[in-house]
């Protein structure tokens, strides 16, 4: 089981999310419950009205939420936002993981509103976050997740619309993405897309949630059976197209793991081996998946391809490691697709003359069933010099060892 956010036109708010949810099949009264008897914790603040509505929006039926209250306060500093949710949180007894994601989420908006102002994270205020639909968002998005069990599926989202224009709020006006939304998605595996209207499509609530949702964006659907759709519309309506965020459960169709990774290469010409040694062990000291020197030319004479794959985290980090060790003046970057086969890490004791070791197996199964095992190269690599015994033969013993006692069968 999966699930996507398609954010790619509409942009995304909290609202438009929480909508979604309900009309997939969230329970509508368990949200709405919620979410009432957490006003109490958010002083000033009295819902009046709330219900989720079935609209039409360009011809497309979608699920709105209707919301009033009365808020007497209209600032707050962010950490009694983040104080009543918790709060709200706790009083639901929601699981560990649907309280994570809601504290996360407060927090991450609460940390970007930080960083503009240049303020500490328990000094700082909200204005239009303030307000108690921001714990409805965010708490109501927690139970509706909860409640569809999608805190145990891996969720995707597209990349995301932020529009375009001009925003004014109560610091005056700005270009749009605001500053608190580029805080937000700042250094996050997220692709912003400009359009296609001059409004704010991405509120902070929304970013917030998602990037807790989410490790980033994709360009295209993942592999998926669609099985549900859910379809939230915001408070704005659009001409040329329909204000609604899409959500997409559906079944995993690929027997492999797609994530995402980077692969930076360079060419140097003009080190020797021994420096090229020190920069593939520097990089992977870092944190690199691999690191490959291909032999190629340059400008008619010989050179080496460095290639380093690594994950999103550390691009930077091995960025400045190549530049910096090889005295490069250029490196080319690419994000790619990795897929792996799904496989789990154990550790089988093995007897090897008289000698105990705990060896680390990756194992592959298909349903259920052991079809590969493999040890761990350094495992191995010690067996082989505590023993004095050459690698290949300590694989083999080693690999027949894991294979008896997993039951293998070898072809």
């Amino acid at each position: 089981m999966l699930a996507l956010v398609d954010c790619q036109i509409s942009g995304i708010s909290g609202d438009m999310l929480l909508s979604s949810l309900i009309d997939i099949g969230a329970n509508k009264k368990r949200v709405i419950d919620a979410v009432m008897s957490c006003q109490n914790f958010f002083e000033g603040s009295k819902i009046t009205h709330i219900s989720f509505d079935d609209v039409t929006r360009s011809g497309f039926h979608t699920t709105t939420l209707n919301i009033q209250y009365d808020d007497n306060v209209h600032e707050k500093k962010g950490v009694e936002v983040y104080n009543a949710i918790s709060r709200c949180c706790d009083s639901l007894e929601l699981e560990n993981k649907s309280k994570a994601f809601a504290l996360a989420s407060i927090k991450t908006l609460i940390e970007a509103e930080s960083n503009v102002h240049g303020e500490e994270f328990n000094n700082v205020h909200l204005h239009e976050a303030s307000s108690i639909d921001t714990l409805v968002d965010i708490v109501g998005t927690a139970v509706a997740l909860q409640d569809l069990g999608l805190f145990n599926v891996k969720i995707y989202s597209s990349r995301v619309a932020v529009g375009g224009g001009t925003l004014t709020f109560s610091h005056g006006t700005i270009t749009n993405p605001g500053n608190a939304i580029l805080e937000i998605f700042k250094n996050r595996n997220f692709t912003l897309i400009g359009g296609p209207v001059d409004s704010e499509l991405t509120t902070p609530t929304g970013a917030s949630m998602l990037v807790n949702l989410a490790n980033g964006s994709i360009d295209f659907y993942p592999p998926l059976q669609p099985i549900k759709i859910g379809y939230g519309a915001g408070s704005k309506e659009f001409v040329n197209f329909p204000g609604l965020l899409k959500v997409v459960l559906g079944k995993d169709v690929q027997t492999l793991q797609m994530d995402t990774v980077y692969v930076l290469e360079t060419n140097i010409d003009d080190v020797t081996g021994e420096i090229i040694g020190s920069i593939i062990v520097s990089l992977m000291e870092k944190g690199a998946n691999d690191v490959n020197v291909i032999p190629t030319t340059k400008n008619n004479r010989p050179s080496n391809l460095i290639r380093v794959i690594c994950n999103y985290e550390l691009l930077n980090l091995i960025l400045n490691v190549l530049i910096q060790k090889s005295d490069t003046l250029g490196v080319r970057i690419q994000q790619t697709s990795h897929y792996t086969v799904p496989r789990i890490t154990i550790s089988i004791p093995v007897s090897i003359k008289g000698e105990e070791f705990v060896i680390c197996v990756k194992v592959v199964k298909e349903k259920d069933i052991i079809v590969n095992a493999k040890p761990e190269y350094q495992d191995v690599k010690n067996v082989s010099m505590k023993l004095n015994m050459p690698f290949h033969i300590a694989l083999s013993t080693i690999q027949q060892i894991i294979m008896n006692k997993l039951s293998v069968k070898q072809s």
